[in-house]
């Protein structure tokens, strides 16, 4: 019960806090921040879709989902003692929801393109179609672990890989638009 306490007091820090990282300076592609070098390289009209509301709402989703993946494949991995099944349950349903904020997020942005902007961003989709599908499979997997007998070897495994899946999706950051290498090539 205690850890649920704890869990629950970390999930109403980050639903105060996420919001705000868009309410900083230089995140609107105005010139106040360090990554607007990168923004200032884009042509207009990638900008803009840059800043589409429901890209931003999907990359906090993002965000959201890396923080409960990651408290559970550190709990899974390095804190074995101090997990028990209610904390899984709950770190589990959480990236689940987390999942499914994501993908209707991004639905719902690229339906605000035309199909010339979609020409310009495919290899970009193709990448988040790809790391969303990977993602899916591991939730899959975890969870019939989940509500099984919850292993921590295979949900320490499955985390590790739902990270990598989330580590290659591009991230809102202080000051602008976080992405892969990769992606900034795609682009131009």
């Amino acid at each position: 019960m205690k850890s649920l306490k704890l869990f629950l007091l970390i999930a109403a820090g980050l639903i105060v806090s996420v919001p705000a990282v868009f309410a900083q300076p230089g995140n609107d592609g105005h010139g106040h921040g360090s990554g607007d070098k990168m923004m200032a390289d884009m042509p207009d009209d990638i900008k803009k879709m840059m800043q589409e509301p429901n890209k931003s709402l999907a990359q906090a989703s993002i965000q959201y989902m890396t923080v409960f993946t990651r408290s559970l494949h550190t709990q899974s991995s390095e804190r074995r003692d101090r997990i028990d099944g209610p904390y899984i349950k709950t770190a589990f349903a959480e990236m689940k929801r987390a999942y499914n904020m994501i993908e209707s997020f991004q639905n719902a942005h690229v339906k605000t393109m035309d199909s010339a902007m979609k020409e310009k961003v495919n290899m970009m989709m193709m990448k988040m179609n790809s790391n969303l599908a990977g993602i899916k499979n591991h939730l899959d997997i975890l969870e019939k672990e989940v509500n099984g007998k919850q292993n921590l070897d295979i949900i320490a495994d499955r985390t590790r890989e739902v990270l990598k899946h989330l580590d290659d999706m591009p991230k809102p950051k202080q000051g602008g638009m976080d992405m892969p290498g990769s992606q900034q090539k795609m682009m131009k």
